[in-house]
């Protein structure tokens, strides 16, 4: 699945640009299409597109917004009356974009499809539902509370790495001090001593002659690098290649495996209760999700319970998830307590999912001191070898 880029009109000529997330171009324009979108120009994006917009103040017009739409207030009125309350630009500006397009007759889900860089993946189609069944409100609560449990989840990250990244930032400082400073200050030595000495301080003043009369060269590389960073972490390259990446590293599969699991049991389970049935919410779950091929599964369980499967022999034979969570929806199918069963499937694996976390961060400093003692340990030694052979004092 892709982003593709469009502008264009909407009935009448009203002029809409956005994002539509599609399997290719045709699907996009078929999507634009059955939105009643006439578009002029579409073009593909990148496959994720992260938030732009603040997650605490987005949080906090959500919950507005649900609290409008409970007191009968109208949509659009009720966005209005969020952007008359906002005060973060960017954020005015994307509730401004879609109070525009729901003038234009454009629904809220569409609108929030057109604007995914200030909205999560999953509002869409929690969004689409309340609108079906009448119950907005509500779809706009679920958004703003699992947007919250992220938010609070991505903060106890952050903190965690706080201190493996301040060391890995000192750690190249020092570095950079001793190539720059103390080495150059060695170079007569390396005449003298044995070849071990001379090669090893050949190579590190071979490294401190480069570092010193090419510093403009590495500087300007590492500014334009860390400008290419900013520009394509904006555009969500990074994040997915970073995702992809991740993914694979065996401490951190498991990680993100158990994500995936509190994702849709959390969705399932707040879906359920509200009169949503199995095959409804499985679809609506599936499509929250940010892993590809686990959608693909979904859906193909999705279509194994239209044609009469139960949800859990349905999981098994698509093998979406692990043994333990079939065998839970299992008894929760047999039981008739389902969203008890995802609930507890959603608090087992976050469980699972922060323990990982935990033993993930907690190899990172280690890592770097590890690394860091090595590094300066090395130089340390050859500059000390040199030393030694430069006064011929016997080791």
């Amino acid at each position: 699945m892709k982003h593709f880029h469009y502008s264009g009109r909407h009935g009448q000529g009203a002029p809409v640009k956005g994002w539509v997330l599609a399997l290719d171009r045709d699907d996009a324009l078929s999507q634009l299409r059955s939105r009643d979108v006439h578009p002029y120009t579409v073009n593909v994006g990148p496959g994720r597109i992260p938030l732009r917009v603040p997650v605490s103040e987005l949080l906090v017009t959500l919950r507005e917004l649900a609290s409008l739409r409970r007191s009968g207030m109208a949509i659009d009125q009720s966005v209005q009356a969020v952007i008359d309350t906002t005060e973060h630009k960017l954020l005015r500006q994307s509730w401004g974009e879609v109070a525009q397009m729901l003038r234009s007759g454009m629904s809220l889900s569409d609108a929030f499809a057109a604007v995914p860089d200030s909205f999560p993946r999953y509002a869409v189609p929690l969004v689409r539902l309340g609108e079906a069944n009448g119950e907005l409100a509500e779809a706009i609560t679920i958004i703003a509370d699992r947007l919250d449990e992220e938010s609070v989840l991505q903060s106890e990250v952050r903190s965690a790495l706080t201190y493996p990244v301040f060391l890995l930032v000192i750690s190249t400082a020092v570095l950079l001090f001793l190539f720059t400073v103390v080495i150059p200050k060695f170079g007569s030595m390396v005449t003298h001593g044995s070849s071990d000495a001379e090669g090893s301080m050949a190579f590190l003043l071979a490294v401190s002659s480069f570092l010193r009369e090419y510093a403009w060269f590495w500087m300007g590389g590492l500014i334009g690098g860390l400008g290419a960073v900013v520009y394509f972490w904006k555009t969500g390259q990074i994040q997915a290649l970073l995702w992809n990446i991740l993914q694979q590293l065996p401490g951190i599969r498991s990680v993100v495996e158990a994500w995936v699991i509190v994702q849709f049991c959390s969705s399932m389970a707040r879906l359920l209760p509200g009169g949503v049935g199995v095959l409804d919410a499985l679809n609506l779950s599936g499509e929250a999700l940010g892993r590809e091929e686990v959608r693909v599964r979904l859906k193909a369980s999705a279509d194994r319970v239209r044609q009469g499967d139960t949800l859990g022999s349905a999981l098994a034979s698509e093998q979406v998830f692990p043994k333990l969570v079939i065998q839970m929806i299992s008894v929760g199918e047999k039981s008739a307590h389902l969203s008890t069963s995802m609930k507890e499937i959603a608090a087992l694996y976050e469980r699972r999912m922060r323990d990982g976390i935990q033993r993930v961060l907690a190899l990172l400093e280690p890592l770097v001191i590890v690394g860091m003692g090595v590094a300066v340990g090395g130089i340390m030694v050859s500059l000390l070898s040199a030393i030694v052979t430069m006064n011929d004092i016997p080791i």
